[in-house]
C-alpha cells in the first residue's frame, strides 16, 4: 500500500519443544531463554549487514518517486505507475521499520538496536516527505476525470476503494508545500512516544519488595500483574504502591511529555482544518465521531452495574472498603494456575474449534514457524502485542506466566496475528492491512469464544465462579476501563484546544474525576491512583484516540462470538470473510457485513445487559458455595 496507508494502519500488531520453563519465571536475560521460546526474525533479515543494504536500497530509490510529481493527472498509466512505485517503497520501508522495531523490543537496553529503530523512523519521515505530493495531486483530480482514468486503464480498477479513501480527505488535504512540511514534522512530533517508551521499558526501576512467599524480589511490570491477583492483600498493596510511586516520582516529566504529544496532535488537526483532534482521528479512520461520543455517554450512564460488581467483590472478600489494589484479588480459589505453555496452546486451540479447521491449521502453523515470543526477559518491551508487515510473519509477543489471564492473552494476540495472516494472504498489498477500529475485534472474539467454552465445561460452582469473575474482570478492563481512558483522553485534548495547560496537577485531577465517575464509592482510590494516566502507553500513540476502539471492539466481539456460537457456519463465514477483507471497504461497513452495526448504541446496551446478567449469575453461584 502507499506509504501513508502503511503508516496509518501498521498494527501493533516458536516451534516449542520439550523444554519447559517455570510457569512464573523470574525475569531473566534473553540469552538464557531457549531459542524455541523466542520468535524467529531471520526471515526478515539474517544479519545487520542485510538490513543496512536495504537501507541503502531505499535511500537510493526514494528520489526516483519525484519523477511523478506534477504528473499524476496526466493519464491513468502514469497514475498507476506512481501508485505501484509508491507501494514498492512502502513495502521496503515496512520491512526495515518492523524488523528494527521488533529487534529493539527484544531488549530496549541495547543501544544499537534502538538506534536502528530510530533510523527507521527517520527513513519513514524521509519517504513521507518525498511522497507528500501524491495526496494533494490525487484529490485535485476532478472526480469525473479520475473515474474515466480508472475505467480506461487496465490494472487501476483494483485501486477504486483506495482512491475513494483519498478523495474523502479532499477537504482536509493541504497544498503540496504544506503537506511536505507536515511530513517533515512527523518524525519529531512522533518522538513523545519514544521518550515514554525509553523511560518506561529501560529506565524505570520499581525496586525490591517482599512477595507473598516472604522472598525479596525485584518488581517488574510482569511480576506486578501477577501480584495483583495474589491472595496476600499486603503483597498486593506493596506491589501496587511500589510501581505507582515510581511513575508519580517522574510525574512532572511525564506530564510535560504528554502535553507535548497532545499539542502536537492538536497542531496537526488544526493545520488540516479539522475542528478538533478528535474529529481528525475519527474522520481519518472513516468512523463517525458519534461512535466515540455515544460510547462515552452510554458508559457514563451505565456505571451502576460496574459498581454493583465491585460491591459484590468487596462483600465476598470481607473488606470494609475495596482498595484499588483489591480490584483483581481472587474471590475464589483458581484451578487455572501454573498452566504450562503447551497446555495453554491446547486449551486455546480446543476453544477456537467453532472457527473451523482452516483457522486452527493456521493457529498451529504459527508455532511451527516461529511467530511467538513467549516469555518475559530483562529489557523486553512490556505488554503483549502482534506486529508485522505484508511480507513478514505476523509476529506476536507476550510475557507468559501461567495464569488464566495469560491463556486469554495468547488467544487475544493470536487473533491479531491470524487476522493479519488471512488478510495478507487474501488481499493485494493496497488492502493488505486493516484499520485499528477492526483490529481488536478478531482478538477479542477469540477471547469471548474461549471464555464461553471454558464456562460450559466448568464442573463445580467454584470453577464457574472463578470463570465468571474472570469474564467480568475482562469486561471491566476491556469496556469500562478503556471507555474511562477514552473519556480522559477526550477531555485532555479539549483542555489544550481551549488554551489550558496540562501539567502533573491538572492531569492528576482530571484522571481522579474520571475515575470517580465510573467507579463511584465502590472503590477507595489511593491518592497515587490519580497518576495512573502517566503509565498508559496508548495515550502517546501517534494515532491518538486509540483506546476507545478497545471498548467498541469488546462490544462488537462479544456480539460476533454470540452469533458464531448460536448460528454456526453462516456467522462464522461472515466473521472469517471480515478477516480476509483487510482494507477493501470502510471498517463500519465491514463490521455491518459481519453482522454488527456500531453506529447504533444497541450493541453496547446488549453487551451491558450480558454484563449485568453475569453479575447476578456470579452472585447466585457464590451464594451456593
Amino acid at each position: 500500500m502507499p506509504l501513508k496507508l502503511f503508516l496509518r494502519r501498521s498494527v501493533l500488531a516458536l516451534a516449542l519443544g520439550a523444554v519447559t520453563l517455570p510457569a512464573f519465571p523470574q525475569a531473566r536475560e534473553r540469552a538464557d531463554i531457549p531459542a524455541k521460546y523466542k520468535w524467529d526474525l531471520s526471515d526478515m533479515y539474517a544479519s545487520t549487514a542485510a538490513w543496512e543494504a536495504d537501507v541503502k536500497r531505499l535511500q537510493d530509490a526514494i528520489p526516483a518517486i519525484e519523477k511523478y510529481k506534477g504528473h499524476l493527472a496526466d493519464d491513468g498509466e502514469t497514475l498507476l505507475a506512481a501508485i505501484r512505485e509508491s507501494e514498492q517503497l512502502s513495502r521496503l520501508l515496512g520491512r526495515l521499520y518492523v524488523y528494527a522495531g521488533l529487534k529493539s523490543f527484544e531488549d530496549m537496553r541495547v543501544g544499537e538496536d534502538s538506534a536502528r529503530f530510530s533510523r527507521a523512523q527517520g527513513l519513514s519521515a524521509e519517504l513521507q516527505t518525498a511522497t507528500a505530493f501524491m495526496t494533494p495531486e490525487l484529490v485535485a483530480i476532478p472526480e469525473d476525470k479520475l473515474l474515466a482514468m480508472v475505467e480506461a486503464t487496465p490494472g487501476l480498477d483494483i485501486y477504486r476503494h483506495y482512491l475513494d479513501e483519498e478523495s474523502r480527505m479532499r477537504p482536509y488535504t493541504l497544498s503540496e508545500k504544506e503537506e511536505t512540511l507536515l511530513a517533515m514534522a512527523s518524525d519529531p512530533l512522533g518522538k513523545f512516544s519514544s521518550v515514554f517508551g525509553a523511560l518506561d521499558n529501560a529506565d524505570l526501576e520499581f525496586g525490591e519488595i517482599e512477595n507473598d512467599e516472604g522472598e525479596t524480589v525485584s518488581l517488574t511490570k510482569g511480576l506486578y500483574g501477577a501480584a495483583l491477583t495474589s491472595k496476600d492483600r499486603a503483597y498486593r498493596e506493596r506491589a501496587w504502591k511500589s510501581l505507582f510511586a515510581e511513575y508519580e516520582k517522574h510525574g512532572n516529566m511525564l506530564a510535560a511529555n504528554y502535553e507535548g504529544h497532545v499539542k502536537g496532535r492538536v497542531f496537526a488537526a488544526k493545520a488540516r482544518g479539522f475542528d478538533s483532534a478528535l474529529q481528525a482521528a475519527t474522520y481519518s479512520n472513516a468512523i463517525p465521531e458519534s461512535v466515540y461520543t455515544n460510547l462515552i455517554s452510554v458508559a457514563r450512564e451505565s456505571a451502576e452495574p460496574l459498581q454493583r460488581y465491585l460491591e459484590l467483590r468487596r462483600k465476598h472478600l470481607g473488606y470494609d472498603t475495596l482498595q484499588v489494589w483489591d480490584m483483581y484479588a481472587p474471590m475464589v480459589d483458581s484451578t487455572y494456575e501454573n498452566i504450562d505453555f503447551e497446555d495453554a496452546k491446547r486449551i486455546v486451540a480446543e476453544a477456537l474449534s467453532p472457527l473451523g479447521d482452516e483457522y486452527l491449521a493456521l493457529y498451529w502453523k504459527g508455532f511451527d514457524e516461529g511467530w511467538v515470543d513467549a516469555f518475559e526477559s530483562n529489557g523486553k518491551r512490556g505488554g503483549a502485542y502482534s506486529w508485522g508487515m505484508y511480507d513478514s510473519k505476523p509476529y506476536l509477543s507476550m510475557n507468559y506466566a501461567g495464569t488464566l489471564g495469560d491463556v486469554s492473552t495468547l488467544a487475544h494476540e493470536y487473533g491479531h496475528s491470524l487476522h493479519s495472516y488471512m488478510t495478507r494472504n487474501t488481499q493485494p498489498y493496497i488492502y493488505g492491512s486493516y484499520r485499528i477500529f477492526i483490529a481488536e475485534i478478531a482478538s477479542m472474539t477469540n477471547e469471548a469464544i474461549l471464555f464461553q467454552n471454558m464456562l460450559i465445561k466448568a464442573q463445580t460452582p467454584a470453577e464457574k465462579a472463578y470463570l465468571l469473575q474472570h469474564y467480568l474482570d475482562q469486561f471491566r478492563g476491556g469496556f469500562f476501563r478503556q471507555a474511562s481512558f477514552a473519556d480522559f483522553e477526550m477531555q485532555a485534548h479539549a483542555k489544550v484546544e481551549a488554551g489550558e495547560a496540562l501539567n502533573k496537577e491538572s492531569l492528576n485531577a482530571l484522571y481522579a474525576d474520571v475515575f470517580a465517575t465510573y467507579y463511584g464509592d465502590a472503590v477507595e482510590a489511593d491518592p497515587l491512583n490519580a497518576s495512573e494516566w502517566s503509565r498508559i502507553p496508548h495515550f502517546l500513540r501517534t494515532d491518538n484516540f486509540y483506546v476507545y476502539q478497545y471498548a467498541t471492539s469488546f462490544v462488537a466481539a462479544n456480539a460476533l462470538a454470540r452469533k458464531i456460537l448460536e448460528e454456526g457456519e453462516p456467522a462464522r463465514e461472515r466473521f472469517l470473510e471480515m478477516l480476509r477483507s483487510g482494507n477493501n471497504d470502510y471498517p463500519i461497513e465491514l463490521l455491518r457485513k459481519a453482522g454488527v452495526d456500531m453506529t447504533s448504541p444497541e450493541p453496547i446496551h446488549a453487551a451491558l445487559a450480558v454484563f449485568e446478567q453475569m453479575v447476578s449469575e456470579l452472585e447466585t453461584t457464590l451464594a451456593s458455595m
